[in-house]
């Protein structure tokens, strides 16, 4: 019977420490969106042809994500600018709604070229 316990208590540690650090990992995550998510006006305030340094300077550290995972199977990339970097903040207030809303700052030559929203699908 003392081992069956000891078993069982085992299994509830490991479950505990998995279903904490899955908790953990989707806790730190909606803080990197909730940290980099911008307003419609900080949007409104860039101008195209402004220096990529001075665009950064004026918002939050960019979204941390594979271009992938934004874009999918899109092959078009959303018309994403040939040969551009492009940074990309949630709109803020965050929603939970599927088609979530991002913008999307594209940088070239050291200049903002292109200031866009896109529309992700999510699951």
């Amino acid at each position: 019977m003392r081992k069956v316990l000891l078993i069982i208590a085992g299994v509830v540690v490991l479950v505990c420490g998995v279903g904490g650090w899955f908790g953990y990992q989707a806790l730190n995550a909606g803080r990197e969106i909730s940290r980099s998510s911008i307003t419609q006006q900080e949007f409104d305030a860039q101008q195209v042809g402004t220096a990529e340094t001075t665009v950064r300077d004026a918002l939050p550290t960019p979204l941390d994500d594979d271009e992938e995972n934004i874009y999918g199977d899109d092959p078009t990339r959303q018309g994403k600018p040939a040969g551009a970097t492009c940074a990309y903040y949630p709109l803020k207030p965050l929603t939970e709604s599927k088609n979530r809303p991002l913008f999307r700052f594209c940088f070239a030559g050291g200049k903002l070229t292109e200031k866009k929203q896109i529309r992700i699908d999510g699951a």
